[in-house]
């Protein structure tokens, strides 16, 4: 059943399950949003222009391993869980890499916000705070001042707050201000923020030059360079592209021989890495299982009629080992003054037919999430995949 409803809760007065990380409050939620956010695909998307994009589901019309992972939550925060064919709402969520699945029970006095990804796994939020720059990790002090060098900056003093984040059983992430000398082009500014893992690498969606890259990256990026080209020095003051989206961070320059220029990106490992790319296809040459979901998911949702085989569908792969399916569906609806209208519908799934969104990536640190927020690389401007150069 097609919800256009929104959802009007007080915040959460009872002990909190677990915290939901991935989508925003559920506070004045709507249940569809218009489009994909920012400025969009330009001229719309397939067949139908802008859709509404389903950003919910009914608990029956989840996975089952999503179903089973949220009744054993449930069960193990001792609440009650729903049925197998309830019609509770699960909200949808696809944030740095990862799916996710959220409901939320009320009890009396409690409200408790239980949140699992796409194999039924509980999704805990990270731990988000502050520590001094005087204790933080070696690895992350000696890249802090390397870039701060490179920069013509300065490394705030060992009392200096520092806000930091570590996501359940990943990296932590230090978020750091420097700040500008009186002879510092960057002075007019003020400095410069800059995030930095446990492991010394710089994350999140920044450009900083060669030198005030780690060397182990550095060396990454030299050994990749195409054919004739001269490796840079460690010196060099060469722009690199740091880009983190779907979970994944990645390091990108460019390499110029006679007459072509080749961009080299690599990932923390120093392994050679693809950004995430946006395509289309028909509906035709989707797999049997996508195929199927799209279908059931637009029929639950007052779809009627066939998706033609030559529907545009656009796929969009995260790089990470996830493809995320979406396709504009047209319905009719009866409104409240018994008049027909027509509506249209954005359906997402991945390669393995579990109903998604389009991923939300990352930008800049953002505290209340503990992560990298942002425009999504799948949203607005009307192009994908992009790289800074």
């Amino acid at each position: 059943m097609l919800k256009f409803e929104s959802l009007n809760r007080a915040k959460p007065r009872g002990r909190e399950q677990t915290v939901v990380s991935n989508i925003e409050s559920l506070e004045n939620r709507v249940l569809f949003h218009h489009g994909f956010g920012g400025g969009g695909f330009g001229g719309g998307i397939g067949d139908g222009g802008f859709g509404n994009g389903l950003n919910s589901i009914e608990f029956s019309q989840a996975p089952a391993a999503v179903q089973t992972g949220l009744e054993s939550l449930a069960t193990t925060d001792r609440l009650t869980p729903p049925t197998s064919t309830s019609t509770q709402t699960v909200f949808l969520g696809n944030r740095n890499g990862v799916e996710t699945y959220t409901i939320d029970i009320n009890g009396t006095g409690t409200q408790s916000v239980l949140t699992v990804d796409q194999n039924g796994n509980p999704v805990t939020a990270p731990t988000n705070g502050t520590t001094t720059e005087g204790v933080l990790p070696a690895a992350v002090m000696t890249e802090a001042s390397a870039i701060a060098t490179a920069l013509n900056l300065t490394v705030p003093t060992s009392t200096a707050n520092v806000q930091v984040s570590t996501p359940a059983g990943g990296t932590s992430v230090y978020t750091i201000r420097l700040t500008a000398s009186t002879t510092s082009a960057s002075s007019r500014f003020g400095g410069r923020t800059v995030s930095i893992d446990a492991n010394g690498n710089p994350v999140g969606n920044q450009n900083l030059p060669f030198d005030a890259i780690p060397a182990a990256i550095q060396t990454a990026l030299n050994n990749n360079r195409p054919s004739g080209a001269t490796a840079l020095a460690t010196t060099s003051p060469q722009n690199v592209s740091i880009s983190t989206n779907s979970g994944i961070t990645t390091y990108s320059t460019r390499f110029t021989t006679t007459g072509t220029s080749t961009t080299v990106t690599v990932n923390a490992a120093g392994a050679l890495a693809s950004l995430p790319t946006h395509s289309t296809t028909t509906f035709s040459a989707l797999s049997s299982v996508v195929q199927t979901a799209i279908n059931a998911m637009a029929a639950d949702n007052g779809v009627t009629g066939t998706i033609a085989g030559t529907q545009t569908v656009q796929v969009y792969d995260e790089a990470n080992g996830t493809t995320i399916y979406s396709i504009n569906v047209n319905g009719s609806k009866t409104g409240f003054g018994g008049g027909a209208f027509t509506y249209n519908l954005t359906i997402s799934v991945d390669q393995n037919g579990n109903p998604t969104t389009l991923p939300n990536n990352s930008g800049n640190f953002d505290a209340s999430f503990g992560g990298f927020t942002g425009a999504s690389l799948f949203s607005g401007s009307g192009f994908f995949g992009r790289r800074r150069h």
